[in-house]
């Protein structure tokens, strides 16, 4: 039973890495900023809280991608 239940949580794990990795960048982000919330309101650290929303933003299925945040719906320049 207990092997059946690490099996599972590894196989959770995967999926949940692997959905991470493939959503859109605009998600990606929204979602960090949702965790870095819900975990500076736990107790943890705000700088600590920014430190773990940065990094999963530059999480991403093509690095390039992920850091230099093109593809995010930017606000349109005034005129």
């Amino acid at each position: 039973m207990t092997q059946l239940l690490i099996a599972a949580f590894i196989v959770a794990a995967a999926l949940a890495y692997s959905a991470w990795v493939l959503m859109p960048a605009s998600w990606r982000r929204a979602g960090a900023a949702r965790l870095a919330r819900r975990a500076s309101r736990s107790g943890l650290a705000q700088e600590r809280a920014r430190a773990i929303q940065a990094r999963l933003e530059r999480a991403g299925a093509c690095s390039e991608c992920a850091s230099c945040k093109g593809c995010a719906r930017a606000p349109p320049a005034p005129r």
